[in-house]
């Protein structure tokens, strides 16, 4: 499934792209902060530097060091609907508690410990630019890190560009991360959701080629996303989507519009909901009677949101970046035996089977790689490491044999990935076929729509 990157024709529109940016940044002042020298999914000029960063205050550019501590700052729901990513936090910390207590992270020859600031903003985008600015002209933060949400990060984006902060490891899978004109901004390993629909759609041309399609999909640009692609996956197809319903975002109440997708005829469920909304519509799928096969979103894959789901999660496909805690299977890996040994020491209240606490803890373990590929310490050079990571593996509980990578012409992370299944009887997912590598592809899977909105 792997494919080349970069087709002549789209690096040399790309180029020229690239090249009107750049004369418009000339004259363009503050601007010029939405420039770069590549375009994702295209070509670069041949210059070693990604981000042009000239309009980036000097004076900034270390702030959130101090001595030997790195501050970095995180917003997410801690409370209301989206509480249960407080697992998130909690990966997060027993790794940067664990990296502390071997001296921190090395960045050009010098130990580092990492200081989190954590606040919460109840999924409410509003509050995430709220904390965000407290974040970094209160606190003081070096970067941020994993915030949660695609609206969330939507509305802090003209903020840290403007800023030149990082806004490392966005926790969302939407491809807006690409868009070349905000260049501080990086995706987590989670999987572009395009790539989701693509694997999907590509499973079922095998399996269920003349499959009808029912989708659920939360009315923001999250839900949007997985709707837009699967729409352009389909056509020209066999494979048809017979019936679309949204839900409120805000809120996880999802059964009447999962009891008219039901009554569609539909023999296929796409789920692009997340968290309790996933477990929701599988139980009101079950309570109908329905049973299709389905496909949910890979931001659902955990152990407590599966059991929430009860009967209607057996055999509910989707992807994930990373190896399930649940299963008994992976007890031995020693990145398994590390991760569960230091969570259940430094979080002790935290679930070390749930894949959203894992989530945490890899992608704090990705963060180090980012720091450590720099080659000093200031803003514009961790973003810069995190734009052209030559290939990061081991990373937490990372798949064994993947490889995530960015370059210049490609800002998409967790582009490998494994197809899953889940048991509910024995209550974790296994790995279906190989390992999914489409590295390089999601810009080209993407709707321009989303891509460059």
């Amino acid at each position: 499934m792997k494919h080349a990157r970069g087709e002549i024709r789209l690096r040399t529109v790309a180029l020229g792209a690239v090249f009107a940016l750049l004369i418009a940044a000339c004259g363009s002042g503050r601007s010029s902060s939405n420039t770069t020298n590549t375009t994702a999914g295209g070509g670069t000029t041949g210059t070693t530097s990604v981000i042009n960063a000239s309009q980036c205050d000097p004076a900034t550019a270390t702030q959130g060091i101090t001595g030997d501590t790195i501050k970095i700052g995180t917003s997410l729901p801690l409370s209301g609907t989206y509480s249960a990513f407080n697992a998130i936090l909690q990966g997060e910390s027993a790794y940067f508690s664990y990296l502390n207590s071997l001296g921190g992270v090395s960045v050009a020859g010098k130990k580092y410990k990492i200081e989190l600031v954590s606040k919460d903003d109840a999924y409410d985008a509003a509050k995430t630019s709220t904390n965000v600015d407290t974040l970094i002209n209160s606190d003081k933060v070096f970067a941020l890190f994993n915030t949660v949400g695609t609206k969330n990060n939507l509305g802090i984006r003209e903020t840290v560009n403007a800023d030149c902060v990082p806004d490392l490891l966005i926790a969302s899978g939407a491809v807006q991360w690409g868009n070349p004109k905000y260049p501080f901004m990086l995706g987590s390993e989670l999987v572009p959701y395009p790539l989701e629909m693509q694997t999907f759609v590509n499973y079922l041309k095998a399996n269920k080629p003349s499959a009808k399609i029912a989708l659920l999909y939360a009315n923001d640009d999250f839900g949007q996303s997985y709707r837009e692609s699967l729409q352009d996956l389909v056509k020209g197809t066999p494979i048809t989507i017979v019936k679309e319903a949204s839900y409120n975002a805000e809120g996880a109440d999802v059964k009447a519009q999962v009891t008219d997708l039901a009554a569609s005829g539909a023999d296929t469920f796409v789920l692009g909901g997340t968290l309790l909304a996933c477990p929701n519509a599988l139980n009101a799928a079950h309570d109908a009677g329905w049973k299709p096969l389905t496909y949910m979103s890979g931001t659902c894959v955990s152990k407590l949101l599966f059991q929430l789901g009860g009967d209607g999660a057996n055999g509910v496909l989707s992807v994930t970046p990373l190896l399930d805690p649940s299963d008994p299977a992976n007890g031995s890996n020693p990145a398994m035996v590390l991760y569960k040994q230091q969570v259940a020491k430094y979080q002790p209240k935290a679930d070390t089977g749930d894949g959203i606490v894992a989530y945490g803890w890899s992608t704090a373990a990705v963060l180090q790689q980012i720091l450590e590929a720099s080659p000093k310490l200031d803003r514009t050079s961790v973003m810069e490491a995190a734009r052209t990571l030559a290939g990061v593996k081991a990373a937490g509980l990372q798949v064994p044999n993947s490889t995530w990578v960015t370059s210049a012409s490609d800002w998409f992370l967790g582009e490998t990935f494994q197809l899953i299944k889940y048991n509910k009887a024995e209550g974790h997912t296994t790995a279906i076929g190989p390992l999914t590598d489409l590295n390089g592809e999601t810009a080209k899977l993407s709707p321009a729509s989303l891509l460059h909105s």
